[in-house]
């Protein structure tokens, strides 16, 4: 089992969630996060007074898959979320050990 996990355009997130769900993927979790860094969008940053500095608004989507559906995905998001400017954002994967549903303890993907 995989976590997928990718920092994108706020402003991309609908895209990427109706390529997911698309694909049969109806669960994603989605986080707002502020982004900064050389890469930061010369035309949609803007300086957040609580940091000092020149931010980007940003969304962490997070799933979990089988791995059997981890490139398939990973370059689903990719595609969705991608504008070709600096700034688009990373995906990344880790392995999950193990993965137990809190409402009736039933393990691996069929907690998905």
């Amino acid at each position: 089992m995989k976590e997928i996990k990718a920092f994108l355009r706020a402003e991309r997130a609908g895209e990427v969630l109706d390529a997911l769900g698309t694909a049969g993927i109806p669960n994603a979790t989605l986080t707002h996060v502020l982004a900064v860094g050389p890469n930061i969008d010369r035309d949609g940053g803007r300086v957040s007074l609580e940091f000092g500095r020149k931010v980007n608004r940003m969304v962490k989507l997070e799933l979990l898959c089988p791995d059997r559906d981890e490139a398939r995905l990973v370059e689903m998001i990719r595609a969705a979320a991608c504008t070709g400017e600096p700034g688009d954002g990373v995906v990344s994967v880790t392995n999950v050990n193990r993965l137990v549903k809190i409402r009736n303890a039933v393990e691996s993907t069929e907690a998905l």
